[in-house]
């Protein structure tokens, strides 16, 4: 257990299997854990301001005011209104992604598989109720996905660095909600191949 978790009480706690998203709201001040729970499974992270779907996290502004393309510890999350909404308090892995889109239901049918689960898809089902459609999904966190650029700028997606019970903590600054889902890709080495469970935990 990370040491920002030492005297907090967790209330909520939801696993997440490959191709399904839970979405909670956290109060300013509450914590949020996300366990990579066997290693090299990337989490899609996005978050609304609580009570105000055209309030969300952006990655554009997240990595312009943090001058930095990753989350580094200490370093917040930006809405589109250049409000930090949550900071990164704990990171275990210290490499994720803040380029690469959630996959979608389009990418697959390039990928020759129409009818395999997405990270959009799913992160749009359980964000319905907060007014939220598929093509509202923003451009998510990728927590634990390992993108490299090489020297030209081109992309290489290369497998997660986390290993099992590797995590992050971010300490919301404002209401919000968060919604998360666990990468169903097992064309390639987004998740080495084999998706597996992600873990989100909600503490006060």
């Amino acid at each position: 257990m990370s040491d920002v978790l030492n005297d907090r009480m967790m209330t909520r706690q939801r696993e997440i299997r490959p191709g399904t998203a839970e979405a909670l709201e956290v109060k300013a001040g509450e914590l949020v854990e996300i366990v990579d729970v066997s290693g090299k499974q990337v989490a899609d992270f996005v978050t609304f301001a609580l009570g105000d779907s055209s309030e969300w996290g952006s990655t554009s502004v997240t990595r312009s005011v943090n001058t930095n393309i990753m989350m580094t510890l200490g370093k917040e999350v930006y809405s589109n209104r250049r409000r930090p909404l949550l900071e990164l308090v704990a990171d275990t892995v210290g490499r994720h992604d803040m380029l690469y889109a959630c996959c979608d239901p389009v990418r697959y049918e390039m990928l020759g598989k129409p009818d395999h689960a997405s990270c959009r898809a799913a992160l749009a089902e359980v964000l319905a109720d907060y007014g939220v459609g598929i093509e509202q999904v923003p451009a998510p966190i990728n927590w634990f996905m390992n993108v490299a650029i090489k020297q030209r700028g081109e992309l290489e997606i290369r497998p997660p660095l986390s290993e099992a019970n590797d995590h992050v903590v971010l300490k919301a600054l404002h209401d919000v909600v968060v919604a998360v889902s666990a990468c169903p890709q097992d064309i390639g080495p987004t998740n080495n191949e084999h998706p597996t469970d992600i873990k989100l935990r909600v503490y006060k």
